[in-house]
């Protein structure tokens, strides 16, 4: 397995457990996550979303709000 595929492979889980481990989603999710990460590969690096603390690429409509999700501007 490639670096890419490994990529992938974390965030499906991520997505799986997300909507509570549903069974017979195993395509959906990897279809989803491969999704995006091709679109986090696409974006300026300094676009991209991510959580700094764990690396794990967060897609921008599914961001999370808060200090890593708002702009510095918007941050308290």
């Amino acid at each position: 397995m490639n670096d890419k595929d490994e990529l992938i492979r974390r965030r499906a889980y991520e997505i799986w457990e997300r909507e509570g481990r549903p069974e017979g989603q195993e395509r959906r999710h990897w279809e989803q996550a491969s999704r995006e990460i091709a679109e986090h590969e696409r974006l300026p690096p300094n676009s991209q979303t991510g959580d700094d603390q764990t690396g794990t690429i967060v897609a921008p409509s599914t961001a999370p709000r808060g200090e890593a999700g708002r702009p510095a501007e918007d941050a308290e």
